[in-house]
């Protein structure tokens, strides 16, 4: 886990360098479709990208406007916590068989073992649903997990979208996303410039730790 650390780190240092250096010049060009991003997205999308943990197609487009699924979902945190952005390492995860409707073999295996092992996702009687289409309350529950919420399982059980909404506006990583109808929203299934955002967003916010008696510990302060 200390490791995991040093590397996310590592990633998220990449990742603000590239922020700024995206937002001095606006006129890169990372995807051939990136006139199809919506504005507010595109720094994510265009840093995400950059990074290579965020993937585009083989035609060097991004499809903003695709719903995204959990497999997916689960491959890109997976980049952004190890830095392993050339899947490297990924297959050792492969048989961490969690999920009955996980195999080994599936191309998305690595992502989800290495994401359940380290209870960064969550599945359903047994099974994970990797090609579902994912909702921005079940993104944003995988994305504050891998930040090291959740630990007193405050995602689960009846109202849990309601505190991922909560902490995710708290800590303003839904803050480009919020409009008349926030929960409309969340609960559809998100598309894959949305899903880049709101993993940007909150892989600026501090890492947490957590214990019974203090609550979650950002190095900042306490938060209960």
């Amino acid at each position: 886990m200390r490791n995991l650390k040093k590397f996310l780190a590592l990633v998220l240092a990449m990742i603000m360098a590239m922020s700024l250096m995206i937002t001095a010049n606006a006129a890169n060009v990372t995807f051939e479709d990136d006139s199809d991003i919506t504005e507010q997205f595109e720094e994510a999308v265009l840093v995400l990208g950059g990074l290579n943990v965020f993937k585009g197609t083989d035609e060097g487009k991004f499809n903003p406007k695709a719903e995204i699924t959990r497999a997916e979902v689960a491959a890109i945190i997976y980049r952004l916590v190890t830095g392993d952005i050339n899947d490297n390492q990924v297959k050792i995860y492969a048989d961490y068989n969690k999920f009955k409707d996980v195999s080994e073999t599936a191309w998305y295996a690595g992502y989800v073992g290495f994401c359940a092992n380290a209870e960064y996702i969550k599945g359903h009687n047994g099974y994970f649903y990797p090609m579902n289409k994912v909702t921005g309350y079940e993104a944003l529950a995988m994305i504050l997990r891998a930040v090291g919420y959740d630990q007193a399982g405050e995602f689960s059980g009846s109202g849990w979208q309601v505190r991922v909404a909560s902490l995710s506006k708290q800590k303003h990583v839904t803050d480009t996303v919020s409009n008349d109808d926030f929960a409309t929203t969340l609960n559809k299934a998100a598309t894959r410039e949305v899903v880049a955002e709101l993993l940007f967003r909150a892989s600026l916010i501090p890492q947490v730790t957590y214990s019974s008696a203090l609550g979650y510990n950002d190095k900042q302060g306490i938060i209960n």
